[in-house]
């Protein structure tokens, strides 16, 4: 009986020595915020202020809980608060009379991150300093958040969004030790995971480079980073980084912002080697690729005054312009050009410098091999080169200039398309009219508000120079051998073949949307033609002379030698062709500025 009292009164000993473990005892708030700051001596990066009330249970694990936590960053600024945290403590402290934090768990926190303040604007007094405390006391190891709220602002970038359910862990906040961190939050709706480690954030925060990896994972955007980082008054990243972007439509519209003004294509993916300073990005050893399209080199994006500048090199085996840029604005339709204002909007809004060289370019139908091309935009004037490739057999070269001046586009083009197939290039662009190989050659300037306007404002110089060819659904020799017995039916007598010639040679002077044959030569063995008149580039319309004479094997005309001088006018998908007689009969051709 006295042995089951005896038991009796150990088991109620046990049970009220747990329960009084398992109490909240309450403590001064005060001395609690001084102990806790002391022990943070040997981690500066948090400091404890204004507690407003305190609790110590020993079990199951000794830890203080707090109400009304607020903790500081190393540089002052308020990083957190939270109405509830649990800190545990370590045993050896306790045993010597200290509270001195292993972990802390924060209960619905808000965090907020000033943007305009260090470490993410430069350190202040330029260092983040170190603790010169002894390590006598255990620092805070961890750091867990529990359906926390973040605040990020920034008063000179005009940001101040709110990023929910924040949860996760920091391990590794003593000095000296390795920064973890796995965060998982809610931000408008969107899930967003930060996984990542920085080796020495001491280091970091004095401006000198620590290992980090980090990796940033949503359905929005995917961004995975290894390498070195550095804050300082120079905060600078180094290393590889991997980033992709299913939907930058979607991307912006979260984001509040505008898609790229250039970039149609709604994907992309980035990988490479990075450098990141505070005003500079560059990219070397990248592969760009986005709807299926290709690149590969450097970038580089400076911030000048507050502009981004591009400039790059970039290569491609395979490459479509359409996909990554749109189809072009349609300049015209089946009753003349377009009077729609051009789409093209001032580039004001960045300054690019790019250099791509291809094996294969698709510009919009227009295939060009082992091309080399520039784009620059300054001071919202667009500049595109071909500076060189080969296309139709031959080599194309040119450039296109264009800046927006009040409501009109300005404009100017040259380029010259040299030892090539003539006809496999007309038919690139149209019906094909001749075929031979030679050059051609344009010079031209125009501005209006739409491509109606410009073109009436057109003006310049084009040449055409062409060798062994031939003029497609034209037969000046078979037309004038039927002339010697008979008048001819233009129809009938000259739409049988082409005409073969050795070389022929047009010039075009053009001025205000009309194009003025300034030569027109064609020579063979048996003809000899000469083409003057001009060409509305308006309203699509001919008002052209040809004059051909027959001649023989040696180019030379005979005195009975047959002539044929032809009007073609009217519109430019139905030409209407007149053979004169010799008397001229049928009068001069019509100027179709007057005749219209």
């Amino acid at each position: 009986m006295r042995r089951a009292l005896a038991w009796g009164s150990v088991l109620t000993l046990i049970v009220a020595l747990a329960s009084c473990g398992f109490m909240r005892w309450p403590l001064s708030a005060a001395k609690v915020g001084d102990s806790l700051n002391a022990a943070f001596g040997a981690s500066p990066r948090l400091h404890w202020r204004a507690l407003r009330a305190a609790t110590f249970s020993a079990l199951p694990w000794p830890c203080v809980r707090i109400v009304d936590a607020r903790l500081d960053d190393v540089y002052g600024v308020d990083l957190l608060s939270a109405p509830a945290a649990r800190l545990n403590l370590s045993l050896i402290g306790l045993l010597r009379g200290r509270l001195i934090p292993t972990g802390a768990v924060l209960v619905s926190p808000i965090i907020r991150v000033d943007m305009d303040h260090p470490p993410f604007a430069g350190a202040a007094g330029g260092s983040a300093g170190r603790a010169t405390v002894t390590m006598a006391l255990a620092p805070l190891t961890t750091l867990s958040l529990s359906h926390g709220r973040l605040r990020v602002v920034s008063a000179k970038r005009g940001v101040d969004t709110l990023i929910d359910d924040v949860q996760g862990r920091f391990d590794g906040l003593t000095i000296g030790d390795r920064l973890r961190f796995n965060i998982s939050a809610v931000w408008r709706n969107t899930p967003v995971t930060i996984v990542g480690a920085l080796d020495d954030p001491e280091t970091a925060a004095k401006g000198a480079t620590s290992p980090l990896s980090f990796a940033v994972v949503s359905p929005l955007a995917k961004l995975v980073f290894g390498g070195a980082f550095a804050f300082g008054d120079k905060p600078r990243a180094e290393g590889d980084l991997i980033a992709s972007i299913p939907s930058v439509r979607a991307l912006a519209s979260f984001l509040n912002a505008k898609p790229p003004p250039v970039l149609i294509a709604n994907d992309i993916a980035v990988t490479g080697k990075i450098k990141a300073a505070r005003n500079t990005l560059m990219l070397d050893e990248a592969t760009l690729t986005s709807d299926g399209q290709k690149v590969e080199g450097a970038l580089a994006i400076d911030d000048v005054g507050g502009r981004p500048a591009v400039s790059g090199t970039l290569a491609a085996g395979t490459l479509t312009l359409n996909p990554l840029l749109g189809s072009p604005q349609r300049f015209f339709g089946p009753s003349g050009w377009s009077t729609k204002p051009f789409a093209l909007a001032p580039l004001s809004a960045f300054d690019l410098d790019l250099r791509l060289s291809a094996a294969h370019l698709d510009v919009y139908g227009l295939a060009l091999a082992d091309a080399a091309v520039s784009a620059i935009v300054n001071d919202g004037k667009l500049s595109m080169s071909v500076i060189d490739a080969a296309a139709y057999g031959g080599r194309l070269a040119g450039e296109v200039d264009a800046a927006c001046v009040g409501r009109d586009l300005k404009m100017s083009a040259s380029g010259e398309l040299a030892d090539a197939d003539l006809g496999a290039a007309m038919a690139a662009f149209g019906r094909p009219m001749a075929t031979g190989r030679g050059r051609a050659r344009f010079d031209i300037e125009a501005s209006g508000a739409s491509p109606a306007a410009a073109i009436a404002n057109l003006s310049g110089t084009a040449t055409l120079k062409a060798t062994d060819g031939a003029i497609l659904g034209v037969n000046l020799e078979e037309a004038l051998r039927r002339s010697r017995r008979r008048p001819i039916d233009v129809d009938r007598d000259m739409r049988l073949g082409g005409t073969a010639f050795d070389q022929l040679e047009v010039s075009l002077s053009l001025d205000n949307g009309h194009a003025r044959v300034e030569r027109g030569a064609m020579t063979s063995h048996g003809v000899t033609a000469d083409l003057s008149g001009l060409i509305d580039l308006v309203a699509w319309r001919w008002a052209l002379r040809l004059k051909a004479v027959q001649t023989n094997e040696a180019g030379e005309e005979s005195q009975d030698a047959a002539r044929l001088t032809l009007d073609i006018g009217g519109s430019w998908s139905a030409p209407k062709i007149r053979a004169l007689a010799e008397n001229g009969r049928a009068g001069p051709v019509g100027d179709p500025r007057t005749s219209r």
